[in-house]
């Protein structure tokens, strides 16, 4: 007889280290509270990290773990995910072909003429773990895996509110030719997202105007929060976040064209035969206590003295108890992201049943007192971006 296989791979000591870590970090974004973002900036995310891949294999390697598929050739890089089997994230991150880039071959030091090369951008706090995962899948492929060391590559973000969006169907026929073997893409996951940059050490990107204003991570957070772009394993949870309901596909990081990859088997079934009730959102929080109306647009207040909830805190009704309306997710000042039962906290109509939302409804968040931090409730208002409502499959 054959034992039936466990339901889930994550062990309770992970588990406890996991909430202890969202806790610190939701105790950390309750106290930081950055100016808001300039119009035209830029901003180095030291929160990311990159892994550098090289050899006559990694083009195919690659093929065959990530969910979207590998242009070598291709002069700009692109957002992507890997999953495990069961089709929920393990990491979000940005592929770049880095081959074209002298700079790039001169750090592999013993690196062959003409062999593929990539550069992957992933959650700092998760490339030596990516790595791992990654080298369990090479078997025999001619492929070198290896994370780079801090200090000898830059990633940076540049935006100009008043620079047209890229879409997500941007491909290699009509993207911009590579400059002098730079390395980056556009940052097409969202309106408004900008550009990636990678530049080597610690210079700055070139070509920027004098208008660009650099900018702190925290301001950078915001912009993304806003526009409702979850990024990195203290957003989109690693081995529980499922791609579709962290909005994977909605920012172009899933091919469903695609052949067989690590995790495809769920992700194409609910793509074709599934309905998507959860996202994740870009929510604002407003007191609980008083006469406060519910905001009508979303707008960031660096002056808020709201104090954030914990992470993984339950969003309910104000007025009734019932079935949880969904999750927080995170956030910074009285601006953040939570995984929101469309049909209960938006007027999205998914299914024949219809929207259960309606104008006069009221959410909060309510937490009870914990070792350091004290207990507390506010409102919560979600908001669907435009261009979300454009790709709902009714």
């Amino acid at each position: 007889m054959i034992a039936a296989r466990p339901q889930c791979s994550i062990c309770v000591r992970c588990l406890f280290r996991r909430n202890l870590l969202y806790r610190s970090l939701s105790t950390a974004q309750a106290s930081f509270k950055p100016p808001p973002p300039p119009p035209t900036g830029f901003t180095k995310l030291i929160s990311r990290r990159l892994l550098s891949l090289h050899g006559r294999d990694a083009a195919h390697f690659l093929q065959g773990i990530t969910t979207t598929n590998i242009r070598p050739s291709a002069p700009h890089g692109w957002y992507s995910a890997f999953l495990n089997a069961q089709g929920r994230v393990l990491h979000d991150v940005f592929i770049y072909p880095a081959g074209h880039s002298s700079t790039f071959r001169d750090s592999l030091g013993n690196g062959e003429d003409g062999e593929q090369g990539f550069l992957i951008e992933v959650d700092k706090d998760e490339a030596d773990r990516l790595a791992r995962w990654m080298k369990r899948y090479k078997l025999r492929a001619k492929v070198g895996i290896k994370v780079c060391e801090e200090g000898q590559w830059g990633i940076w973000s540049v935006w100009d509110e008043g620079d047209k969006w890229t879409p997500h169907e941007l491909s290699s026929s009509n993207a911009p030719a590579p400059q002098d073997g730079a390395i980056g893409c556009v940052d097409a996951r969202a309106p408004g997202m900008g550009r990636r940059v990678v530049v080597a050490g610690d210079a700055k990107p070139e070509g920027l105007g004098e208008g660009h204003e650099e900018a702190g991570l925290g301001q950078y957070t915001v912009r993304r929060m806003m526009r409702g772009v979850p990024e990195g394993q203290g957003e989109i949870l690693r081995e529980t976040a499922l791609p579709q309901e962290s909005c994977v596909d909605y920012m172009g990081g899933i091919d469903f064209r695609k052949g067989c990859y690590v995790g495809q088997e769920l992700t194409i079934r609910t793509h074709h035969t599934g309905v998507v009730r959860k996202r994740i959102l870009p929510v604002q929080l407003y007191a609980a206590a008083g006469d406060v109306k519910p905001p009508e647009t979303l707008r960031y207040d660096a002056e808020s003295g709201l104090v954030l909830p914990p992470q993984g805190t339950n969003i309910s009704r104000a007025d009734t108890k019932g079935r949880s309306a969904g999750k927080w997710v995170g956030g910074v000042g009285n601006i953040g992201l939570a995984l929101c039962r469309l049909e209960v906290m938006t007027d999205m109509v998914l299914t024949g049943e219809g929207s259960q939302w309606g104008p006069e409804h009221e959410f909060k968040l309510s937490w009870d007192a914990e070792k350091g931090r004290e207990g507390g409730q506010v409102k919560i208002k979600a908001f669907v971006p435009g261009w979300h409502r454009n790709k709902v499959n009714v």
